[in-house]
């Protein structure tokens, strides 16, 4: 089993960053010519396991593996900082508390430079569930896919996470209806966890599975899979399809109740329209 990173964890408060992907193209100006340095943790097991995932999968720029203290005299223009961080974000609302809201999550964070014990220059977060071979294989290939979007995007402007996801549905959500969408019947709703419900209100092609089976199509880069991710964004959680191969994002929409973790009709009456 490899572990995280141990490195003393950032965490990251609600007003110093909100957004999961920076799309203001200016800000990668340097990224292509550019180094992305992955950091290391102190377990050898997980920085082989990284650096093979690297090797194979890295495309966008050149890639180093370095030491934690190596990046205050590596940072400049074309530097770019792969780091595992805690999310913490937390709210105060209601005369009665019972809108109070605390959460941490652990994410990979891509960023320009520490600045007093925090990353500066945030250009991509992806949620870790957990830290395991196939979720870094997952987490590294999605913000890789992030990157590319950006620069097919080409806008200088940096979209909120709704108005990015919106950008994303628009180009990717008929793809789906190609693909085979893999199930968990903890992944859906009581009325939908099930064949004929599920028929009901989708149209294409899925199947129900298990979590490892999900896995077996990241692991394999199955381009016909697709497969859902619930994220917490400050106080809200959105629903995501990503596609098993390169975790190329398809689809992405908010949903109504922080405390909701299960996936209802209306996601699935979105990409049969």
């Amino acid at each position: 089993m490899i572990k995280k990173l141990t490195l003393t964890l950032l965490l990251l408060s609600s007003y110093c960053y909100s957004q999961e992907v920076n799309t203001d193209i200016r800000e990668y100006a340097t990224f292509k010519q550019g180094t992305t340095y992955f950091v290391k943790s102190n377990d050898k097991k997980y920085n082989s396991i990284i650096n093979d995932i690297l090797t194979k999968y890295w495309t966008v720029n050149k890639f180093e593996m370095i030491a934690p203290n190596q990046m205050d005299k590596l940072k400049g223009e074309s530097s770019f900082f792969v780091d595992q961080v805690e999310y913490n974000f937390s709210r105060t609302a209601g005369t009665t508390g019972a809108l109070n809201m605390s959460y941490g999550v652990q994410k990979l964070a891509m960023f320009k430079e520490y600045k007093k014990g925090e990353p500066k220059g945030v250009l991509s977060l992806v949620q870790l569930d957990k830290i395991s071979p196939v979720e870094m294989l997952f987490s590294i290939l999605m913000m890789q896919s992030e990157i590319n979007f950006v620069f097919e995007l080409n806008k200088k402007k940096d979209l909120d996470l709704k108005d990015y996801l919106d950008e994303v549905t628009e180009r990717n959500i008929k793809r789906i209806q190609s693909k085979t969408l893999y199930v968990t019947r903890n992944d859906l709703k009581d009325d939908i966890d099930h064949e004929e419900g599920l028929k009901n209100i989708y149209d294409h092609k899925f199947i129900f599975t298990t979590p490892e089976n999900i896995e077996k199509a990241i692991t394999d880069q199955n381009e016909d899979a697709v497969f859902i991710k619930v994220i917490n964004y400050r106080n809200l959680k959105f629903v995501l399809f990503i596609c098993a191969k390169n975790s190329e994002l398809l689809y992405g929409r908010v949903m109504t109740g922080f405390n909701q973790n299960q996936v209802g009709p209306k996601f699935f009456k979105d990409i049969n329209e």
